[in-house]
């Protein structure tokens, strides 16, 4: 198995403040055209094959559900730079998603991913849950590495997932620590196979 490890080393994290609450940031750049990486992120056939299945009036003042996880509506949606939502997950205080993509050379787009209004101890958590789709899932999608069907289909986390997780986890917890922020309860991490 290719060892992605190396693919979380190249994200930005950092945790900040917007609209007096905490919010987490992602930063990441592929090696795709921004009309593509926009194309995997907002339409429902390609982000099910990837992400999680999405379903919805997809339009600017629309709803959408991500199957089993997150709900909300559309903002704002300016096709190829920047999509804003609110974010419902279970019973946790509403949130904020942007995500917004710029070209900073061609062939290359950069997304960042911003989440915010979060509680003190839900931005170590909200970190993690965004980092492997985006670092691991995906590059792998955007490179036509994945199966031609829906991720419901094929996804089985392993060991591997867990492990990049746990690398993750650190890199969040650290930012954390370094902002005094609580932090919640952590599983123990697997050990490193590497």
């Amino acid at each position: 198995m290719t060892d992605m490890s190396d693919w979380l080393t190249r994200n930005h994290r950092e945790i900040g403040r917007r609209d007096g609450a905490r919010s987490m940031v992602l930063r990441r750049g592929y090696d795709a055209a921004i009309e593509d990486v926009w194309a995997a992120c907002t339409e429902p056939d390609r982000l099910n094959r990837w992400f999680l299945k999405v379903g919805g009036d997809l339009s600017p003042g629309g709803t959408f559900e991500l199957e089993g996880n997150a709900r909300g509506e559309i903002l704002r949606c300016e096709r190829p730079h920047l999509l804003a939502v609110t974010w419902k997950y279970g019973d946790l205080p509403d949130s904020r998603v942007e995500l917004r993509l710029t070209v900073p050379s061609i062939g290359h787009t950069m997304l960042e991913l911003e989440h915010y209004l979060l509680p003190e101890d839900g931005v170590v958590g909200v970190g993690i849950g965004w980092e492997l789709p985006l670092s691991v899932a995906l590059p792998l999608y955007l490179r036509g590495e994945l199966p031609e069907t829906p991720v419901g289909e094929w996804y089985e986390p392993g060991e591997e997932q867990q492990r990049l997780a746990g690398i993750a986890a650190q890199a969040w917890v650290a930012l954390a620590q370094a902002e005094g922020l609580p932090l919640p309860p952590m599983p123990p991490l697997p050990p490193d196979r590497a």
